[in-house]
Order: C-alpha cells, then sequence, then structure tokens
C-alpha cells in the first residue's frame, strides 16, 4: 500500500485551502448583480488533501509524483549535511568512521543482556516512529565530475532544472484515485456495486429513453446515407490518429445537422461551476456539450444558479448543460474518457436538476434521468445516462449515478452506423426538450412571483392613496351567489368576526310557509323601515351562526349603511 507522508503545506497553498467552498451555499443567497464574473480557483493537479482524503489510495502515476514531491519539498537534514565538505579521501575515510552500523551488525556487537532487553522492548510494540516519518536518511553521494564541472559554471548560466514527465489529458489527473474520489462522495461510475453487494438504482426512465434512442432518422437512410458515405466515415476514422482529428474530421458525420450552433460549444473549461466534491478536483473540459441560449433563460434565474448552470465566464456560450462527448483518439485510454463523462455528466445533472426545483422549498427526487453523456473511442459510440438520488442524510449533497443506455461499433457495417447516429442525434433533441421545459418551468415562476409582487404593490399604493377614514374590503365585490355551498373561514379577512351578532341558531322548519315567515320576520327585525313594504333585502350573516361568509352586493350595501 502506497503511503503518503503528511508534510507541512507552504503558506500559499494553506491559505489557498482554506477558501470558502461555495458549493454548500443556497442559489439565491447573493443576488447583487456582479459586474464581472469571477473564475473559481480549480487546481491544476490534485492538491495534497486530495490524496489524504482517499479512503483507498491507488498505486498510479500520480500517487507517485505526489509521493516524490513530498520527499522532496521539504526535506530534513541531518546536522553535519547543512554544510558541505570536499570530497576528499580524508573526509570519505572521516564518514566510513561515523556510519552508524546496520541492524544485524548491531544485533552482533550488542550483549545478551542488551538483546534481552530489546526483545522485551519489541514484545510491547517497539518505539512510537510516527514523528520520524518521511524523515530522510544521510546522503553523502560522491560528486561526479558532471556536478564537479557545474560549481565552476557562471551562475548565469545555469539552466533551471525541468521534469521529464509530461502531463496530457490521457495520462492527467483521470486516474483511478480520480474515480476513487467521486465514489467517496457518491458519484458512482457505471457498474458499481457497495460493498454489501447492493447496486444503485437505475433511472426509472432508462427503457423510455431507450425507445427515444431507437427511433429511425429520415437523414439516416439509405437512400440519403449511402454505403459510399460509410465508406468514407470509416476513412476518416482510419486517419484520425488523434483526439483533435476524431473531433474535426469524425464527430460532425455522426453529428449531423446540429441545428442551432449557439446552443452547441467545444473545449470550454467550466471554470464558473462551482466545485462537485471538495474543491480537490480539476474544472472540467468536455470536447463537446449541447446547452441552451443564455437569452432563453430569466437574468433573475441565471443570476441566481450562476454557478450551477453557467460553465463559463464567457457570457455568450451555452447554458444549463445536460448533454455531452468524451472523445479518445486510437492510442487514448477508454477508461479516462469514462470518467471524463461521468464527470461532465454529472456537473450537467445537477444543474438541471437545480434549475427544475427553482422556487420550490425542497428539491423533489423523481429518479428520472434527465442529461446524458457519450463517449467515443476506437468507433464505439457508447451512451450513458445520469441521474440524482436522494441524500442518505438529511443535509447531505445527494449523490449522482451513471448508467450505461447502449453501445454501438459505427465502424462495423452500415446500418450498425446508422442505429447509432440515430441514437446520438435523437438523444440530442431529447435532452433539449427536457432542458427547454425546465428552462419554462423557472420562467413561469418567475413570472407568477413577479405578478404577485406587482399584484401586492399596486393594492398597497391604492391603499395609500384612499383618504383617511375609508376601507376597501377585498371581499366585498364578489356576491356569492350560491348560499348553499359552505364558505372556509378565511383567517386573514379585514373582517372583525368578534362583533357581529352572536345568537342561538333559529330552528329551521321543513315546512316552506314557515320557513319564508321565519325569513321575512328576521328581514323586518333588521330593518324596521322597511316592514309592510314588500322590499326583499338580505340580512347581515353571522359567520360563526351561519358557518360562512355572505358578501353583499353594492346596492344591499348602500342599504345596509343608510340603515346604520
Amino acid at each position: 500500500m502506497l503511503v503518503l507522508h503528511d508534510l507541512p503545506l507552504s503558506s500559499t497553498k494553506h491559505r489557498s485551502l482554506q477558501k470558502p467552498h461555495r458549493s454548500n451555499e443556497r442559489p439565491g443567497d447573493d443576488t447583487q448583480h456582479v459586474a464581472k464574473k469571477r473564475k473559481l480557483d480549480h487546481p491544476s493537479r490534485p492538491p495534497p488533501h486530495f490524496w489524504d482524503s482517499l479512503s483507498q489510495l491507488e498505486l498510479t502515476k500520480n500517487a507517485l509524483r505526489e509521493l516524490d514531491r513530498r520527499n522532496t519539498e521539504e526535506p530534513r537534514y541531518w546536522p553535519e549535511d547543512r554544510y558541505r565538505r570536499p570530497c576528499t579521501r580524508r573526509a570519505v575515510a572521516a564518514r566510513r568512521k561515523t556510519q552508524r552500523p546496520s541492524a544485524q551488525e548491531f544485533l552482533h556487537q550488542s550483549s545478551p543482556a542488551d538483546r534481552a532487553r530489546l526483545r522485551r522492548f519489541a514484545r510491547h510494540g517497539g518505539p512510537e516512529l510516527n514523528d520520524l516519518r518521511g524523515f530522510r536518511q544521510p546522503s553523502n553521494p560522491k560528486m561526479s565530475p558532471s556536478q564537479s564541472s557545474l560549481g565552476r559554471r557562471k551562475r548565469g548560466s545555469q539552466s533551471p532544472s525541468k521534469s521529464n514527465t509530461t502531463t496530457t489529458r490521457s495520462t492527467g489527473p483521470y486516474d483511478r484515485a480520480f474515480q476513487q474520489h467521486l465514489i467517496d462522495h457518491n458519484i458512482f461510475p457505471d457498474g458499481y456495486e457497495y460493498p454489501d453487494g447492493r447496486i444503485p438504482p437505475e433511472p426509472e426512465n432508462i427503457d423510455e429513453i431507450r425507445q427515444v434512442l431507437e427511433q429511425p432518422r429520415a437523414s439516416l437512410s439509405p437512400s440519403r446515407f449511402s454505403k459510399e458515405d460509410f465508406r468514407k466515415f470509416k476513412r476518416a476514422d482510419a486517419h484520425a490518429t488523434k483526439e483533435s482529428r476524431v473531433t474535426a474530421s469524425v464527430i460532425p458525420i455522426i453529428e449531423g445537422d446540429p441545428g442551432d450552433t449557439k446552443c452547441v460549444a467545444s473545449d470550454v473549461p467550466f471554470t464558473n461551476l462551482d466545485h462537485l466534491t471538495d474543491g480537490s478536483l480539476v474544472c472540467a473540459k468536455p470536447d463537446l456539450y449541447y446547452g441552451a441560449r443564455p437569452e432563453q433563460l430569466h437574468r433573475k434565474v441565471r443570476e441566481e444558479l450562476s454557478n450551477l448552470i453557467v460553465p463559463s465566464t464567457q457570457d455568450d456560450l451555452p447554458v444549463a448543460p445536460n448533454n455531452f462527448v468524451e472523445v479518445k483518439g486510437p492510442d487514448g485510454s477508454l477508461s479516462v474518457a469514462t470518467r471524463q463523462a461521468l464527470y461532465d455528466v454529472t456537473l450537467g445533472s445537477r444543474g438541471l436538476h437545480s434549475l427544475q426545483a427553482y422556487g420550490t422549498a425542497e428539491p423533489r427526487y423523481d429518479n428520472n434521468a434527465y442529461a446524458l453523456a457519450w463517449t467515443y473511442h476506437g468507433g464505439t459510440l457508447k451512451a450513458y445516462a445520469n441521474h440524482p438520488i436522494q441524500p442518505s442524510t438529511p443535509g447531505a449533497h445527494p449523490g449522482y449515478v451513471m448508467t450505461q443506455i447502449k453501445g454501438w461499433s459505427l465502424t462495423s457495417d452500415p446500418e450498425t452506423f446508422r442505429q447509432g447516429a440515430a441514437a446520438y442525434r435523437n438523444g440530442r433533441d431529447w435532452t433539449k426538450l427536457q432542458r427547454n421545459q425546465a428552462i419554462a418551468q423557472a420562467n413561469d415562476k418567475v413570472a407568477s412571483l413577479e405578478s404577485t409582487i406587482d399584484s401586492q404593490n399596486n393594492l398597497s399604493r391604492l391603499a395609500r392613496e384612499m383618504p383617511r377614514g375609508d376601507t376597501m374590503d377585498a371581499t366585498s365585490q364578489v356576491t356569492n351567489k350560491d348560499l348553499s355551498l359552505p364558505l372556509c373561514y378565511d383567517p386573514d379577512t379585514s373582517e372583525d368576526e368578534l362583533s357581529l351578532d352572536f345568537g342561538h341558531p333559529i330552528k329551521r322548519s321543513r315546512s316552506p310557509e314557515k320557513q319564508a315567515s321565519t325569513t321575512e320576520s328576521i328581514q323586518n327585525q333588521h330593518d324596521p323601515d322597511q316592514r309592510g313594504k314588500g322590499v326583499s333585502t338580505v340580512s347581515k350573516p353571522n359567520a360563526f351562526r351561519d358557518g360562512r361568509k355572505f358578501n353583499l352586493t353594492p346596492a344591499n350595501r348602500a342599504q345596509d349603511d343608510i340603515t346604520n
């Protein structure tokens, strides 16, 4: 097992790790418009705490580089190494005399009593050696002729040392440690199994997605995409020896007509999105992604969800992406492309889920996938779906699961190419539909909220403009035409129910004549001036007695005001 020694970080790196993490902030906490967007700090390589937080450390090239960095960044010297003596014969002989014996030589030279004490000491576990982790043994290498000649050179002629290793996207940070880091944060790749053998749930709509992808396309019919077109595709794939050539010459044939070119972008680093985990991952940079035009989404939503759905600080690039493509050349790694696709589509799924939950108190988890990812490597196209899952504990971040939908070997025959290319184009249209629905839902919520605020402002303005002493009863403009239906009590009404007349309820009579006479007597009690005049009036109701509230018509309200 590879062990990375803990060393004190430099002041600059230590300050960068103490920056507040913005992924836990709720959208809308800071609604103040910022004139210029600031890119989030994404490390170019995994920082030390990335390795310290892994539940399982894999022996990868990046792990060995981190081990070398820790061993060389803060070396600890023995006192005699703090100065350099000339490498003479006398100095070499003196160092040999002071050289410490090996363990076997020490035991051989020790007395029986010392060996017995040593055995007793080792029987109880030995000494505590944690403070010696990473402590370098003294080294006194002999100077080679090349090193001695360097000492005679001028300082200005010495060139800085450069590393012989280069970091590319194929051998970059997307190794097994990267995948383990995602798993530790509940972001699961396709085919993952829990330690107890359980598997994460598949999206509920995966069969629906498969049916959508299997639909034929008229643009790929044999009359429009012939065998000659298929041979051109195979030729382009065979001549694309680099990842950039695959993206430029192979993917456009699969893609066909992309539609609105403002909704697609390539090779854009996602520097504006919040960190997906703990801030130790490099920023995502998909080879191709599809999103919506910024003007499709309300400005208020874009500002509040900026760090979740706006990938770049460049304002004209697509927003709310939910369809991603990762490509590798013939010498590239398929596993790296799959990890990149997992990273990309999880960011897109998180953003679309936040867009769907905009304006709601709690996010809803319907176990459906609304984001897709595609990988192309060696003539094989694979489709994946990603969906969020509910957090295991309240207040925790949700998990994300990537599930493979299907795969196609596009270079095998024309029919398989038609099926794979049709699935790619159908998936592009399907994700566009899901994206537009989420955008329309968020825009409607903003419009509804603004309409409510405008209505409240108008009522407040009218109340301020009315003369003092006048009151406006909002319910007085509505007449209840069906008095047989009970109305619910409104606790926010401006009417003072405690001022109404309380009395014992009058028993109802089953006889229509008695009921009519009873009603007339009640009316005469409330309006003695109308007795005998044949004028029908509506009595003032008792809300607690009748179990409902009545609203007077304007004419009856005026008559009631005269009597009062």
